[in-house]
């Protein structure tokens, strides 16, 4: 099978970033092109439009416009990686639930593969966290690529 679109799901941990230099090798091989994906979910009781001052501008930014800063900054950094080493990708950044916007992104992009880093949470840790990776493996219609990455430890 022949992989056009690798989508990879980025949380800025070690295993995303792993899991993203899987996903580059795979899309060097295949001609692919990489989708990276930060989903925002922001917590409830704090509005998207609440104020804050982050220390390092010292100016009053809406919790959501900050969000998507800081993370289209982080996305292009790791875009500059890939590109340094060969792959193409681009940025996608989202507010809401990240099985719902992962989905989404499958359905509207035309996603073959999904290449994701697990966090491989055990026992209570992950009773109360939950799986992204496993509810995504669950509900995708397209194959799911689960990486650990090789020093995360339970």
């Amino acid at each position: 099978m022949t992989w056009k679109t690798i989508l990879v799901p980025h949380d800025f941990s070690a295993s995303a970033n792993h899991a993203a230099a899987i996903a580059r090798d795979e899309a060097k091989l295949h001609g692919a092109t990489i989708l990276l994906l930060h989903v925002i979910d922001l917590p409830p009781q704090l509005g998207p439009e609440t104020i804050i001052t982050p220390p390092e501008t010292n100016t009053p930014i809406s919790l959501k416009q900050y969000a998507l800063q800081s993370a289209e900054a982080h996305l292009q950094d790791i875009i500059a990686r890939l590109a340094k080493d060969g792959a193409t990708a681009t940025g996608i950044v989202k507010i809401g639930a990240p099985i719902d916007e992962i989905n989404r992104v499958i359905d509207e992009r035309r996603v073959d593969l999904v290449v994701m880093g697990t966090h491989g949470r055990t026992g209570l840790r992950h009773l109360v966290a939950g799986s992204v990776a496993e509810r995504v493996v669950r509900t995708s219609k397209v194959p799911v690529l689960t990486i650990r990455h090789p020093d995360e430890r339970s």
